[in-house]
């Protein structure tokens, strides 16, 4: 017996599957009650369900179709293998060996062409494509595959060419894609039949075996009757191939099927069609208006003919069948929420409906958003106040899902992981909010999976350090060779340190690369017992660093890239199944330090070993195997295993939209709802023939994502929230929301009496003025504090009361105020810092130096001997500081070059001795004497000589000035005040024209009371770009308008701030102090060329 159990709520089934199994009990309580499912969550839900109404759920097997009807198949016929040789695994690799037999013969030419000599990779993945595509017409179209094996190749070819769809061009296209896969069919058919028995073959064959099992079914003996379920339950499943229905119809005349159907209305829907196919059909048939209107009547709901096409079919199926049927529709609940008033639109098949919408009903409800970061943050807060408004709702009511789950795990991790039970304070925390993520590809969420597909992807890595140390960064990985944290932050600098960028050893490139793991590691090794000034050793320049006790984490290190090195020169070579085997268990044993914490997963990838290698023997396939099939084996395995532990465990389930999970929860949270992400796009496979010969009963992507959202809006019982991308994070330019967003929407907005419904355009940050207003949700109370005590500060450039005075100055504290006043008053008055630390390993090998590692280099070989140089230039090559190859050769000539012309000017100066001159000079000012003290570096006898290997930058010149001036008030004598810098590759100085002490003493008078008052307040003037502004400025421009646009030419941290902290600024005076500063500078200063 087949009954079929109609009901709109899925909880409704529930009670009836409750009933049966409460009222029926099964006479055999050793026998398990199978209930089929399509979905892991539909089986938790339902098992919790069960054990919640029935007081224990125990003894219920809840498979999937598939593997049901194929444990049925066995029952009757033993000899079948568990693993059917029709599979998909097991056709793969059947492929694999066929097509490089038969790449010649004429038919295979679009395969030849398309691998071209490929590599194995290439051929794998069309293969899994073939093997894929071969496994749904098992399904889907077995009678094509039997014709095939007939012979008759037309016969499918007719079917396509009579569908009306049909092109006419695309014939002769289509019959070579029929000769090619029949041809491969056959002889993946000839293969099996050649490896098993013709009972076997028969019973393996899916095309074969169903018929088979139909006639099994009519001459059944006693004993084999025994062996057959005495009921089955089928639930929450909205789609079945005709083939699976047709033998699960069959069976019903031995056991008793029920069928419980989500339908979402009461009356017949069945022939319901789809506006856009209405006008489709209105113009191919040329209808009048009447004719068309009366199409449009018996339209029925516009919901149900734009996203119910998948459940249609199944429901016409389960109609046209001879089987019972019981009718459990019910009306909903609290009929004043609007989402309630469409779903009995829905129930009722209505084409026109009167909907009402109070103001505060939220049971609808649409989220524009700027990005995913954002939406995580407007739903955390739209949950938070959903629980204040609902005291009976709990974190396991609300279901949150979305087409890509995985790139939104790391936001909800960041957001709704913020809060704790307990604040800092250790008190409650109501916006904490548990939850729990599942559905993720293992690999995402868990780094020794993530760092094993880095091992197999080595072949084609470069070894880039980063990339070696990520996986070096592995829990496991550093407990296997006994590194600590501390270990790896050391190993980590001097990694940066000793030029490691990339390529394991020397002769990895076409150069010798001494940025390379061997050149590097030979240094920290050397380094141990040898200092870089003891010279290079068999043409190795020992590490400094790793001198002494560090020796022994130098050798972990080099035992980990040793041990990388090894497992490299394997994969280079194609293995057979059986050392790849061994060699991943070695492999796995060998980096990953097994302990409790992760027991589990080595358990997994050693089981996902297992299983790759047991597909491949059991066909036989003994051809030898690249690394990178391997890896995308791996990768397929692993990944299958997604997370689904944490679904239903009493928290906000944050989960994957997927097909037939249309559970019941209070809260219905769909994410994501993007247009054109949303229904899924599906690439079409080009030589998959089902795609032009439709029938009913076939899956596409776009069908049943559009029943998956109709499924969600009815299993929300109370609130359906959905949120997109409605915003341009860039420009703010509005985006359309999904296309059954729209759909959803007009059709309200069109039902409505009154009022209409719009998306809620959020702002582009949490702290926007917007969630000041009334308008807006946020429960971020930080923000409010900030904004509280904002307006209860005082203003960014308020005076700082100090009661210190000073008494004695430094030069060198006054020097770096005028050099930079912003950053001097951030780092001595606010004790604020904002230095760019970048501990990034750079990854390319060197071309061209960079500006700064050119001046490094000439600043230290500007000091030393002619005959130093060439030794100073070598030791650099061993460091990898220099460029490759040529590159490295015209770096070093460019350099001798560039310093040989400031040596020259200098040669009288670098042979003497550098006088360092005490200054202690007291300066008057307003009421006080100021003593101003320190050093000045560079008198050589009667001549001020200071020097740079760059370009003069605004802060050197600067530097010049004051210690000009303080030498001239100091009464220190000298005949010659010069600065040389290199600037294009010539030697250029600068000096100052004279100027009397009194002047002098004016300046610095002024620099030292600006110096002193910053102590209260800021004090800046533009120090960037002096001489052009300076020079550049007339009478006719207003000083606040040309000051304030010099600004925006100045790239500093510590301005940005300013700006960012204040709009109250006195351009006028910042001009007029800018000028007090260095207009004198610039009348004195002089350029020449040497």
């Amino acid at each position: 017996m087949f009954t079929v159990y109609y009901a709109n709520q899925l909880e409704n089934q529930k009670d009836l599957l409750v009933n049966i199994i409460r009222n029926d009990p099964n006479p055999n309580p050793f026998e398990q009650e199978t209930i089929l499912v399509q979905s892991t969550g539909m089986a938790q839900w339902l098992q919790m369900q069960l054990s919640s109404d029935l007081g224990v759920a125990a003894h219920f097997q809840f498979p999937y179709p598939t593997t049901f009807l194929w444990q049925q198949y066995r029952l009757l016929f033993p000899e079948l293998p568990k693993e059917n040789s029709f599979d998909l695994h097991s056709m793969l690799w059947r492929l694999m060996r066929l097509i490089p037999q038969y790449l010649d013969n004429q038919c295979f030419a679009p395969l030849k062409h398309y691998l071209n000599g490929a590599d194995q990779l290439k051929l794998y993945q069309l293969c899994t494509k073939i093997a894929d595509l071969f496994d749904q017409y098992l399904v889907y179209r077995p009678e094509w595959l039997i014709e095939w094996e007939k012979g008759n190749l037309n016969t499918v070819k007719d079917i396509i060419l009579n569908k009306p769809s049909f092109k006419k061009k695309e014939e002769n296209d289509i019959f070579a894609i029929i000769e090619w896969q029949s041809f491969l069919w056959v002889k993946l058919i000839d293969e099996i039949k050649s490896e098993t028995s013709e009972i076997l073959f028969n019973t393996s064959h899916r095309a074969y075996l169903q018929q088979r099992y139909f006639d099994k079914l009519d001459n059944l003996s006693a004993e084999e009757k025994l062996k057959l379920p005495k009921r089955i339950f089928i639930f929450g499943i909205s789609s079945l191939p005709n083939s699976y229905f047709l033998l699960l119809h069959k069976l019903s005349q031995y056991c008793h099927i029920h069928l419980f159907f989500t339908n979402p209305s009461q009356y017949y829907w069945g022939n319901n069609q789809e506006a856009k196919l209405i006008e489709k059909l209105a113009l191919k048939q040329q209808l009048s208006s009447s004719d068309l209107a009366d199409l449009y009547q018996h339209q029925g709901n516009k919901l149900l003919s734009a996203w119910g096409k998948q459940g249609k079919e199944f429901l016409n199926l389960l109609l046209e069948a001879d089987i019972q049927s019981v009718d459990f529709y019910t009306d909903y609940p609290n009929s004043h929420l609007l989402l309630n008033q469409i779903k009995s639109a829905i129930l009722n098949f209505e084409q026109k409906s009167q909907f009402s919408l109070d103001k505060s009903d939220k049971s609808i409800q649409i989220h524009s958003c700027h990005s995913k970061m954002r939406e995580i943050e407007v739903l955390h807060n739209q949950l938070l106040n959903l629980f204040e408004a609902d005291p009976d709702l709990s974190p396991k009511d609300i279901i949150v899902m979305s087409p890509d789950i995985d790139s939104y795990a790391p936001y909800i991790e960041a957001v709704f992981s913020r809060y704790t039970k307990r604040d800092e304070y250790n008190r409650n925390d109501s916006r904490f909010i548990p939850f729990s993520l599942s559905d993720q590809k293992i690999s995402y969420i868990d780094p020794i999976i993530k760092s094993f597909f880095t091992l197999l992807s080595l072949k084609e890595n470069r070894f880039i350090a980063e990339d070696i140390l990520d996986l070096l960064n592995v829990k496991a990985i550093q407990n296997k060779y006994l590194i600590t944290n501390e270990q790896y932050m050391t190993l980590r600098q001097w990694i940066r340190n000793a030029g490691i960028r990339s390529g394991l050893n020397m002769q990895s490139f076409d150069w010798l690369n001494y940025n390379s793991w061997q050149n590097g590691l030979d240094r920290l090794l050397l380094g141990s017992s040898l200092k870089e000034e003891h010279n290079s050793w068999q043409n190795t320049l020992a590490f400094n660093e790793s001198y002494g006790l560090s020796a022994e984490i130098a050798g972990k290190l080099a035992k980990f890239i040793d041990d990388l090195t090894a497992w490299f020169t394997f994969i280079q070579k194609a293995q057979t199944a059986d050392n790849w085997q061994r060699k991943l268990t070695e492999i796995i044993a060998l980096f990953y330090q097994e302990d409790e914490e992760n027991l589990d997963i080595i358990l997994t990838l050693n089981n996902a070993v297992e299983n790759i290698i047991q597909h491949i023997s059991n066909v036989n396939f003994t051809e030898e195997i690249e690394i990178g099939v391997i890896q995308q084996l791996m990768e397929a395995e692993l990944n299958e295993q997604r997370s689904n532990l944490n679904f239903l465990s009493g928290k906000v389930n944050f989960c994957t939209l997927l097909p037939m999970r249309a559970i019941p929860f209070k809260v219905v949270c769909l994410l994501g709802m993007n247009e054109g992400e949303f229904p899924r796009q599906q690439n079409p496979n080009p030589f998959d023939l089902m795609q032009y010969a439709p029938i009913i009963g076939d899956r596409a992507r776009r069908d049943d994502d559009r029943y998956l959202f109709l499924e969600a809006l009815l299993s929300a019982q109370s609130i359906f929230y959905v949120s997109y991308l409605g915003q341009s994070l860039t420009d703010n330019n509005a985006k359309l929301p999904s296309l059954l967003v729209s759909q959803l929407m007009d059709y309200i907005n069109q039902n409505l009496i009154e009022n209409h419904i719009q998306p809620i355009n959020h702002p582009m940050t949490v702290f926007s003025q917007k969630y000041y207003q009334a308008d807006y949700i946020s429960y971020d109370q930080e923000w409010l504090e900030i904004k509280q005590k904002y307006h209860q500060s005082k203003p960014f450039l308020t005076a700082i009361h100090q009661q210190q005075t000073l008494s004695e100055i430094d030069m060198t504290d006054l020097i770096h105020y005028i050099q930079d006043p912003l950053k001097y008053f951030f780092h001595h008055q606010l004790g604020v810092k904002f230095e760019n630390y970048d501990e990034s390993i750079d990854e390319t090998e060197i071309f061209s130096l960079s500006h700064l590692e050119r001046y490094q280099l000439l600043d230290e070989i500007v000091n030393l001997h002619s005959d130093e140089v060439d030794h100073f230039f070598k030791n650099e090559t061993l460091k990898g500081k220099l460029p490759i190859n040529a590159f490295g050769v015209m770096a070093e000539l460019e350099l001798k070059k560039a310093v040989s012309m400031l040596q020259e000017v200098l040669k009288n100066y670098q042979i003497e001795q550098n006088n360092i001159i005490e200054i202690e000079a007291e300066i008057d000012i307003i009421s006080d004497k100021v003593k101003l003290v320190g050093n000045i570096e560079g008198l050589f006898g009667q001549d001020f000589i200071q020097w740079r290997v760059g370009k003069l930058r605004d802060k050197d010149l600067i530097h010049c000035w004051i210690y000009y001036l303080v030498m001239i008030v100091s009464d220190i004598p000298f005949s010659t005040f010069k600065f040389y810098y290199l600037e294009d590759s010539e030697v250029k100085s600068i000096t100052f024209t004279p100027i009397s002490k009194a002047n002098a003493a004016l300046l610095l008078d002024i620099y030292i009371q600006d110096y002193l008052a910053s102590f209260h307040t800021l004090k800046w003037a533009i120090t960037k770009h002096i001489c052009r502004y300076i020079q550049d400025y007339t009478a006719e421009t207003s000083p606040a308008y040309y000051c304030q646009t010099a600004t925006e030419l100045i790239q500093s941290p510590y301005l940005d701030r300013v700006f960012a902290q204040t709009a109250d600024l006195n351009w006028e005076a910042i001009h007029q102090r800018t000028f007090n500063w260095f207009a004198p500078m610039i009348q004195h200063f002089i350029e020449e060329e040497e």
